[in-house]
């Protein structure tokens, strides 16, 4: 065992040490260092840098890209896109220290997700490979309306070497100053925020049309109809046939892909435009009640403004049923026989599934006793060999019953 400690002295020592001003012990430090620097008894030698960093080169230019982006296609964002295009092309090329590597452009697609705007990927890999210094762009809101998305792809320029600045023309912010780092995130999440709210009013006014019935649907796939001038629905005298062929064929008897095959066999492209139909696209012509005349607004719904992801209405969201909206191109009696085979046909190959699986198993069952219930018997055993296993069981249930 070591010597003992004096404690009582250690203690009083600690005691003592405790009532010194450390700060006051710190503050007298640095004057003495300060003085002893004044007094030329310390040496310090200043090393200049030999590299000038890029921003402080005036004789060599900035290789300068332009990103710009609209939501939609409509004529007034057209206008507005082009004026974009044609302003950042006129301040680059008009600064003397500005070269043009690119304008990138994105037109007609939300600034919700990085994923399709495929300019915007491009920028960032360009940026990435050294042929970028700057990149100029009109607002927040138009390099993106994802505030995680547009906090990556800032985080990624700025960790280039050499880093790569953003500048938001109307928030006057450049994201070489470090100081605008809180500012910028408080704006995309002010964008993100507007985007939500622009979604939510537009999906609320879809549903009013809805409602009230005159909300424009779709007839870009939709085989046999189109769009007059006026936006009408009209009858497609052409493509009618392949409708009223496909559901007289069903009526006849053919499956969906005997119909599939024979369609393509003919030579007739599918709705899409593919040279080979298939079973689903059948399907879903025979299911779609527009065909009759009706339409079913919201059989789907986007779960996220920000994915854009849609997802089937089961039960979730209000639906509107409309009759009689537009001309029919199969009568509706016809219509509602292909419906009742469609179902009876869907119901007679689930009933053949469990037909065939119920082939693959034998299944013996013990009525009684603890052990009572159905068991599933390898179908490789013999009649013998089951009798003796359903023996046993019945054996171990008298046992535990005796007991």
């Amino acid at each position: 065992m070591a010597k003992k400690l004096d404690a009582d002295r250690i203690e009083k020592a600690r005691q003592k040490g405790e009532t010194v001003n450390s700060k006051e012990i710190e503050r007298k430090r640095l004057r003495d260092a300060i003085q002893q620097n004044r007094n030329g008894e310390r040496k310090v030698t200043v090393i200049m840098p030999t590299k000038q960093d890029t921003a402080d080169q005036s004789t060599k230019k900035l290789r300068v890209a332009a990103y710009c982006r609209v939501s939609t296609a409509e004529e007034a964002q057209v206008g507005s896109f082009e004026m974009q295009v044609q302003h950042f092309t006129e301040v680059i090329e008009n600064n003397t220290r500005y070269e043009l590597a690119r304008i990138y452009k994105d037109e007609g697609i939300s600034g919700t997700s990085v994923a399709k705007r495929k300019e915007f990927q491009e920028m960032i890999e360009d940026a990435q490979h050294g042929k970028i210094d700057l990149i100029l762009t009109k607002s927040i809101s138009r390099f993106g309306r994802n505030i995680v998305d547009i906090l990556i792809s800032l985080r990624i320029l700025s960790d280039l070497n050499p880093p790569v600045a953003v500048n938001f023309e109307t928030e006057g912010i450049d994201t070489s100053d470090g100081r605008n780092k809180l500012l910028i995130s408080m704006l995309s999440a002010l964008a993100e925020l507007e985007s939500q709210q622009k979604s939510e009013a537009i999906k609320a006014g879809i549903r009013y049309r809805m409602h009230e019935g005159v909300y424009k649907f779709a007839v870009q796939n939709t085989i046999g109809y189109y769009r007059d001038y006026a936006g009408a629905v009209k009858i497609e005298p052409a493509e009618s046939e392949i409708v009223r062929y496909i559901y007289d064929s069903f009526l006849e008897g053919a499956s969906p892909q005997d119909i599939a095959d024979a369609l393509t066999q003919q030579g007739l492209t599918s709705p899409k435009g593919m040279e080979c139909w298939r079973q689903g696209t059948i399907k879903g012509i025979l299911s779609n009640e527009k065909y009759c005349g009706d339409v079913l607004y919201q059989k789907t719904y986007t779960k996220d403004f920000l994915t854009h992801k849609s997802a089937k209405n089961d039960n979730i969201l209000i639906q509107y049923h409309w009759e009689n909206c537009h001309p029919a191109i199969i009568e509706r009696g016809k219509w509602d026989k292909a419906q009742e085979l469609l179902i009876a046909k869907k119901w007679s190959s689930h009933h053949a599934k469990i037909k065939n699986m119920a082939k693959k198993f034998v299944v013996a069952r013990v009525k009684s006793g603890r052990l009572r219930g159905f068991y599933l018997i390898d179908p490789m055993w013999s009649k013998e060999e089951r009798s003796k296993f359903i023996n046993i069981l019945k054996s171990l249930n008298e046992s535990e019953d005796s007991q």
